[in-house]
């Protein structure tokens, strides 16, 4: 399918230019810009007018567990651990992979319609989860949730997140990608982390991990691992070594920190989550400077309470801000960067990110012309600050559109929707 999309405000990534237009052949851009310098392509296409609309990358979600929607707003008010062993965790044990299924397909609605359009889970049975990210025809890193505190266990979850990446790894012209899920420094033993670290250099995949959290989790690390925080302890693993995608990383130090830089760790911020759950505050701005790649990610909808990255990327702009008292520090170059091409690199996604020639064509379309975006100063300021995931139009994945002003292309929304409820309600409930 080959599209123009003609009269938009076009923001690359990188520029903005006025009265723009974009040409797509196939999954490729082969144009973006301005619409009087356009040339003229000898070839079919379905027309879009984006008339009021800006014309942007799509968003990439860099930290989730889609599934978990299942689970949305259970526990509320609890610290971490206490909300994962009294709610989370019980629940869990009634998952099956058809509930997987509905969970993640109830997630991809709601990203789809918020203009994620690239998105980094990491959960279980993951092969349905993988199957349905194909009919939807988004782009993910998939990683299966490892935890290696029993052995047996361990062994047979680390094979089925190989075999994952055996099966799935590069399928639907390289949509999906997979990687190797460490949940986390506290559920994993030495011997299963060093598993992993082995398993991914063997396969040359990424690796997904949950790191520093909150404060309790560092401590403990520490009293574990004989004085080490969760990075060091990691580090010393060998599993930064490996291309590393981690989330959170709200309680490091300047130490942790250099670390994270010298291996190249590219991390997920997750700000809601973080606030809600009481862990606390990431230090972006120190990451910035010393040249941490920084994402956004919503985590779960259990812990969100929903998947609108919109969200993250207003919060992200002024929370630091608020926490620093300098309102200098992030500006919303850095978080729409943050919010678009660092969260693809982060999943290992070439050419995703940016709206330029030969780059996958991954992109939205937002109508600008709203009561709460009118007037428009500095379009990079309206869209941090002012912009809501209702805004979207379009959501397009590879030059094929899946959402287009409130009908899903790719989806049956109100069977999704039942299935979801009926699920959760079996999940929570036992019903």
């Amino acid at each position: 399918m080959s599209y123009r999309i003609d009269n938009v405000l076009l923001f690359t990534g990188i520029d903005w230019v006025s009265n723009a237009c974009v040409y797509i052949d196939g999954a490729r851009i082969i144009y973006a810009g301005a619409q009087a310098k356009a040339p003229l392509f000898d070839i079919p296409h379905d027309y879009i007018n984006g008339h009021g609309c800006i014309a942007m990358p799509g968003l990439s979600n860099a930290h989730t567990h889609l599934s978990m929607t299942l689970l949305r707003g259970v526990g509320s008010d609890q610290v971490l651990l206490d909300w994962l062993e009294n709610a989370v965790w019980p629940a869990e044990k009634r998952l099956t992979p058809a509930f997987a299924r509905a969970g993640v397909k109830l997630g991809l609605l709601e990203q789809l319609r918020f203009g994620v359009t690239n998105f980094a889970d990491q959960y279980f049975y993951m092969d349905d989860v993988a199957e349905a990210v194909i009919e939807s025809g988004a782009r993910a890193l998939l990683a299966c949730g490892l935890l290696g505190s029993n052995h047996e266990h361990h062994k047979q979850q680390l094979a089925k997140n190989v075999a994952l990446f055996r099966q799935y790894h590069g399928a639907a012209e390289d949509r999906v990608r997979v990687g190797i899920g460490t949940h986390g420094e506290y559920t994993n033993t030495d011997e299963s982390i060093r598993a992993h670290a082995k398993a991914a250099q063997e396969l040359g995949a990424m690796i997904h991990v949950h790191i520093a959290e909150t404060r309790a989790e560092t401590e403990g690390c520490k009293s574990r691992r004989n004085g080490r925080s969760p990075v060091r302890y990691l580090a010393d693993m060998g599993l930064l070594d490996i291309p590393t995608l981690a989330a959170h990383c709200v309680w490091v130090d300047d130490a942790d920190m250099d670390i994270l830089a010298e291996k190249g760790v590219a991390v997920a911020h997750n700000p809601v989550s973080n606030l809600k759950l009481a862990s606390g505050v990431m230090p972006l701005p120190r990451m910035l400077e010393k040249g941490i790649q920084v994402s956004l990610g919503t985590d779960g909808a259990a812990s969100n309470n929903n998947l609108n990255l919109w969200e993250e990327v207003k919060l992200t702009g002024i929370l630091h801000k608020g926490v620093s008292g300098d309102p200098t520090l992030i500006s919303p170059k850095q978080v729409l960067a943050m919010a678009t091409r660092n969260g693809a690199r982060a999943m290992g996604f070439e050419n995703v990110g940016l709206l330029l020639f030969g780059w996958h064509a991954d992109m939205i379309l937002l109508e600008a012309g709203l009561p709460h975006r009118v007037p428009c100063v500095d379009p990079a300021a309206d869209l941090v600050y002012a912009a809501q995931g209702a805004d979207v139009r379009m959501t397009m994945v590879d030059g094929r559109v899946l959402y287009l002003d409130g009908e899903y292309l790719t989806l049956d929304k109100e069977r999704i929707i039942t299935e979801a409820q009926k699920a959760a309600d079996v999940m929570i409930y036992g019903r």
